[in-house]
């Protein structure tokens, strides 16, 4: 799916957040991150690997989890290319072929015939030209002045674009100019596009929008987020972009077991991808935790999932040693209902069942 050269996989940056608690005993269990891909792809192809190598696309449910994007990553095309695969000579879109701003290191490939920046390094790197970037144009008027444009396009696309709005795609004739590439505000996929009308989210549910003035605009059906303003908008779901995804520690297993087969399963599993992983019944506090974990809970066959809560020796506790933050839990329950569930009639709280309904369950890696 994804063209960059450099590697089989796009390049990733990633946030990890791990939601904790001061107070005595142990918090959150449940660690959520996000992680940012630079590479350009349309909506579905975004979703796809998303749910192919992590959660799926992001999905915001508070104003803080905007502050967890690092979104600043960026390619942009200017105006150096090489209008003869057969030769190695680079030249400016002007036509001139001198002043050129230094390679990184081992650039260009034998494969190469265009050029663009990345705004990590601020050096220059080669590509096919038929990659969607997003690229910058110059004006020379009485001075020269570049202008960056948020929009994908491939390095042909982008040289029409300039001329037709501007002079030409970016000429950089020294490196000085190049170290002035910096932050720009840029779409981003997220998990938001409508369906039947609604404005839904990939994974999982949440009320929270960010819309950014003007929007929705309802003629597009999916939508992005602003990589330095953190304002949503929509955008044509064929447009190609760069993406986020989330990801978490939760395991949705969807085999009905009794609470302490649940325990016994979760306890046993084992990552393929690193043998010290530990996992266990997963813990839930309230609030921005179970709002969280409340999103995995739809993923289930079954209406309600176990927990790691279990009424032992007159109190309610967690098996993992969190701490038990729910105020209505009765203080003496029924005989039979020993055992938490999270229920999808109930976002608030935690239900007590007996121990050996058979049910789906939410295990966590430690």
């Amino acid at each position: 799916m994804m063209g960059m050269k450099s590697s089989s996989l796009p390049r990733a940056l990633i946030v990890l957040v791990l939601s904790s608690s001061t107070v005595s005993g142990l918090g959150s269990v449940v660690s959520t991150y996000y992680t940012y891909y630079e590479d350009h792809h349309t909506w579905l192809e975004a979703q796809s690997y998303c749910r192919q190598h992590h959660r799926d696309l992001a999905v915001l449910l508070k104003e803080s989890d905007k502050d967890n994007m690092d979104m600043n990553l960026y390619h942009a095309w200017f105006g150096l290319y090489r209008p003869d695969p057969e030769v190695n000579d680079w030249v400016w879109s002007s036509g001139d072929n001198d002043n050129f701003p230094p390679w990184s290191q081992n650039e260009p490939y034998h494969t190469d015939s265009c050029a663009y920046v990345s705004y990590d390094s601020r050096r220059i790197r080669g590509q096919d030209c038929a990659t969607h970037f997003f690229f910058f144009c110059h004006e020379i008027q009485d001075f020269l002045w570049y202008e960056f444009i948020p929009l994908s396009k491939n390095w042909s696309e982008a040289q029409d674009y300039c001329r037709q709005h501007y002079t030409d795609l970016a000429t950089f004739p020294d490196y000085i100019y190049i170290n002035d590439v910096g932050a720009k505000n840029f779409p981003v996929w997220i998990g938001l596009h409508e369906e039947e009308e609604t404005w839904k989210w990939s994974a999982g549910f949440s009320d929270y929008r960010s819309w950014d003035q003007g929007e929705p605009d309802n003629s597009s059906g999916c939508v992005s987020i602003s990589s330095f303003e953190k304002k949503m908008a929509t955008k044509n779901c064929n447009d190609s972009y760069p993406f986020i995804c989330s990801n978490d520690n939760i395991v949705v297993v969807k085999e009905n077991k009794t609470w302490e087969e649940a325990l016994e399963h979760c306890r046993a599993l084992t990552s393929p991808s690193n043998s010290h992983d530990v996992y266990d019944l997963v813990s839930v506090q309230p609030g921005d935790d179970q709002d969280y974990v409340m999103t995995r809970v739809i993923e289930a066959d079954t209406e309600e999932v176990w927990v790691s809560l279990r009424f032992l020796a007159g109190y309610w506790r967690w098996v993992t040693g969190a701490d038990m933050l729910y105020p209505d839990l009765p203080a003496c329950p029924l005989d039979w209902k020993h055992c938490g569930a999270l229920s999808k009639a109930n976002r608030t709280s935690v239900e007590t069942r007996d121990c050996v309904e058979r049910k789906n369950f939410l295990c966590y890696r430690k």
